[in-house]
Formats: structure tokens, sequence, C-alpha cells
């Protein structure tokens, strides 16, 4: 409790990861034990809310793990992008009830099924990756009693519209002499597509009776449609390890395979237009589009699971941030998602970052400090991120400046 004399901050600290470095909690600490160095004076009680938050990329499920308890962790056979055969974390949680929506819940990220990191350079390649495992990894959630399945679809290694995932759940994808493509189906197939069909109860395995009273939620971390160029293909392909030949193809498949959807199934033809069916190589739309998913930003998912409105709504000042800050950050991400709350409350805020790729004008009045800025090498920045958090804080007035 502060005494008479003592002026009172209250700091709220809300952090993405710094990938490849640090979690989001261990940047949080990192920013608050600069703060507390260079700020605790007797006159002066800090008070930090420290929230480790994600937007459904790499990390997510652990985030969420350690929020909820009585969640746990569990393994499902399958298979990785290119057909290897792997085991798979899914975490399965119950939510209070609220009204008719009791039932178990599983989480699936798609960095742990069908994700980039789990191939070698060698292996990237989204004309021959496929999201089969995802489809896989669903059933096994349905296997252990799931009703409610949210798939998270930061991090994927793929570009086949989701539809190996599908292809996993009993959707039957016919070329144009009639005959079924063979699983596990690809981005490079998805140009020989001629026709879908919906999964009923099939006799070998039931998987359209098995997704009947199924609900899916998609949460991702960008706002892309499916296609042109901020599409799926034309943004990600390269990350993934198309080159420019492949990328035509990938385009060409993907605008066939959602005209096919579209004839096949009656989807709507503003489904490939939606911001962020263009997530996840393309799954963002197949969830949308033949899974009847509700699409939602991977930060709001997780602000309504911490309460970070009310942390806002409480704190003095507000710090978030992630590794690399670039454009995409202001759009769907856990910083614009912080900063968007700040700003409604006109609540000062301020980020830090590894690097930041955003110009002044972009940041506006919000204030970044980055870990490049210190001019270390970047293996450096990488190696000592915490430490040069710490050191950030001492640079300049962040926090208080008086």
């Amino acid at each position: 409790m502060a005494t008479q004399n003592q002026t009172v901050h209250k700091i709220l600290i809300a952090p993405d990861k710094f990938k490849g470095s640090l979690t989001s909690a261990q940047a949080a600490q990192a920013i608050r034990k600069g703060i507390e160095e260079k700020y605790s004076l007797p006159c002066r009680k800090l008070e930090f809310r420290i929230i480790e938050i994600a937007d459904g990329g790499d990390g997510s499920l652990e985030v969420l793990h350690k929020k909820l308890p009585g969640s746990r962790v569990v393994g499902v056979p399958g298979h990785n992008p290119v057909g290897k055969s792997v085991t798979s974390d899914i975490l399965l949680y119950t939510l209070p009830k609220k009204g008719d929506e009791a039932g178990l819940c599983a989480f699936i990220e798609m960095a742990k099924v069908s994700g980039l990191e789990m191939l070698t350079k060698e292996e990237r390649n989204p004309l021959n990756t496929t999201t089969y495992g995802m489809g896989e990894a669903i059933r096994g959630a349905i296997a252990h009693g799931a009703t409610q399945i949210t798939l998270s679809i930061g991090g994927s290694a793929t570009n086949d519209g989701g539809a190996g995932m599908l292809q996993a759940l009993g959707y039957r994808f016919l070329d144009a002499a009639g005959e079924e493509i063979p699983s596990p189906i690809c981005g490079g197939d998805l140009g020989k597509v001629a026709s879908v069909e919906v999964p009923v109860g099939r006799k070998d395995g039931g998987n359209g009776k098995a997704l009947q009273g199924i609900t899916f939620k998609v949460i991702c971390d960008v706002t892309n449609p499916l296609l042109g160029p901020q599409g799926a293909t034309a943004v990600y392909g390269p990350q993934k390890g198309a080159d420019a030949q492949a990328l035509k193809i990938l385009e060409a498949g993907m605008a066939n395979y959602a005209a096919v959807a579209e004839k096949s199934l009656d989807v709507l033809q503003e489904c490939k237009e939606y911001p962020g069916a263009g997530a996840a190589g393309g799954v963002g739309y197949a969830g949308l589009a033949l899974l009847d998913a509700e699409l939602i930003p991977g930060w709001k998912f997780f602000a309504e699971i911490t309460s970070l409105e009310e942390s806002v709504q409480w704190a003095d000042f507000v710090i978030t941030g992630e590794g690399s800050l670039d454009s995409q950050s202001l759009s769907g991400k856990v910083v614009s998602g912080v900063l968007n709350l700040a700003a409604k409350y006109n609540k000062p805020a301020a980020i830090f970052c590894g690097v930041s790729k955003l110009t002044r004008a972009e940041l506006g009045d919000v204030r970044c400090y980055s870990i490049a800025s210190l001019g270390h090498p970047l293996e450096v920045c990488m190696r000592d991120a915490a430490t040069l958090l710490q050191q950030l804080v001492n640079n300049d007035d962040v926090i208080i400046s008086n």
C-alpha cells in the first residue's frame, strides 16, 4: 500500500513474443526489471500487471495453457506438412458454461501441426506441402470428445487453401475425369480440382457424421484476402519457399479452387475477400466457407481470455511490443490490439521491439524503442535480448518524466 507521500504509477506490460529470442513472459519481465531499476524511488510506488498474450501464431498454445486452469495438453498422431508421421500437441479445456455453449473445447495451433518450423529449409515448398495433418488433429480432438474447436492458424508452411485439412475430414476433391485426387492434396494440386463433395457419413470412416455438432472458430493474426497482390500466395508464398514460377502456379490453383467451391458448394464469392481468408495459405477461407467457422483476430481471442481491456483501463501507462515491428504489426496483431485499447481509454503507450521497420508517420504519437537502435550486431541482439530490453528503459524517460 502506498504511503501518504508516495505517488503510485500503474503500468501494464503486454507484449507479444520476440520470435527466436524471448517468450511474451520473458520480454515482459525484462521490461519490468528495467523500469524498476530506473524508476523505483522512496516517493514513488510502481504497480505492475503483466499479461502474456499471443495472436494465433507460434507459442499461442503455451500462453493459453498457462492461463486456463485445468487445461491439458494431449498428443494426437498425424502427419507433418510433407507427410512424415508425427505426434502433435493440442490443448483440451472446458470453459464456464454460457447458455448452450457447454462442452469440451480444443485449441489447435497450426504451427505445431502444419507449421513452417517443422520443416528443414530444403523441405519448404508450398507446392508440395499440405494441411492434411491439421485435419488429422481435428479428428484427434473430436475423438477426445471436443465439440468446440479453435484453430490458431499462424506459422503455417502451406498454401493449399485448407484443402488438405478438409480432405482429412472427409471432403472429396475430384479432377476433370471425376477421379478423386489422392491424399494428401497439396498446394500444387489445386489447379486439378474440378469439383468438391461434402462428406455425408462416408462408409470409410464416417467423417461427415463426426463433424455434426462440432463448432469451429478460426483465429489469425493477419487480414489478407485469399487472392490477389495482398492475398495468401503473393504475400506469404515466398517466405514458405515459393519461387516466381511456383507463385504463378499456386495463385492460379487457388483461384481455381475458390471458383470450384463457389460452383460445387454454393460458397459465397465474398468469402474469398473476407479479412483473414488468406491466412495460413487459405486455411482462413476453408474455415469460413466450408466449416462455417467464425473468423476472429487472434489478439481479440486472447484479450478476452486475459481480460486485457480491464487491465488497460486500470493502467496509467501501457507497454506492448514484439520482435519485428512492421506494417502487419498495426493490422490485426497483438501490438495493434493493445494500442487500440490504449487509445480507446486515452492511456499513453509505448512499444518495445527488436527492430522497427515503421516510419515516424506510421507510429504517430506512440513512442517506439528498438534493441537494434543500440547498434549491436543482429546475433548479439537476438542472444542478449532480455538484457538489452532492460537497457532500453534507461536510455530515455520512457514511462515517468518526473
